[in-house]
């Protein structure tokens, strides 16, 4: 029982030992064969130089040659908990939500119930909503204008400027537009009532 365990780990050691070698004596047959390649070729299967691939593949570098990149500081371990609750509170450098100052109008429950009133408790909104748009285009425009002559003298590139005019031109549009389809916003005192 002895000398068959004895056998096994030789062999396993032998074994061991040539395939660490392989690879050294496969580079050096593989140099051979490409510094004089043959001239007789075989019909029956592929070329010499193709049949004497390198295997086992060479080793990977040494793991202390490796380059390793350190990892960010994240500041001090949390557990789970600790992070989830921080989760809850928000992250403070956030920017605070700017809430709206104007309170949405409910619909009443006459509202509710007839659907005439409904409709026209719907465009009482979708007015508040052009109003609040024409307003905004009218504070919005004359800054982007401003931004865009800024960029300009800065030197900015002109694909950039481009963005900034497309934004311009489509708002200046849709203000237009609305104002067009809805005069009675063309009086800036009618669109600010209409936001009350």
């Amino acid at each position: 029982m002895k000398s068959i365990l004895i056998a096994i780990v030789i062999a396993v050691t032998t074994g061991l030992m040539i395939w660490q070698l392989w690879p050294q004596a496969d580079d050096t047959q593989t140099r051979q064969q490409t510094a004089a390649p043959s001239s007789s070729t075989s019909k029956l299967g592929p070329p010499e130089n193709m049949r004497t691939a390198t295997w086992p593949p060479p080793f990977p570098e040494r793991t202390d040659e490796r380059k390793f990149v350190p990892l960010l500081h994240t500041g001090p371990e949390i557990s789970a908990v600790q992070s989830l609750a921080a989760t809850r509170e928000g992250d403070p450098r956030t920017p605070p939500i700017a809430r709206s100052l104007v309170t949405q109008e409910m619909p009443t429950a006459a509202e509710l119930a007839d659907p005439k009133a409904y409709q026209q408790y719907e465009a009482r909104q979708n007015a508040r909503l052009y109003a609040a748009y024409v307003l905004a285009a009218d504070e919005e425009i004359p800054r982007l204008r401003e931004a865009i002559a800024r960029a300009r003298d800065m030197g900015i590139a002109p694909e950039e400027l481009a963005k900034g005019e497309e934004k311009l031109r489509r708002i200046t549009a849709m203000q237009g537009q609305l104002l067009n389809e809805h005069p009675e916003l063309q009086n800036g005192t009618t669109a600010r009532s209409g936001l009350k």
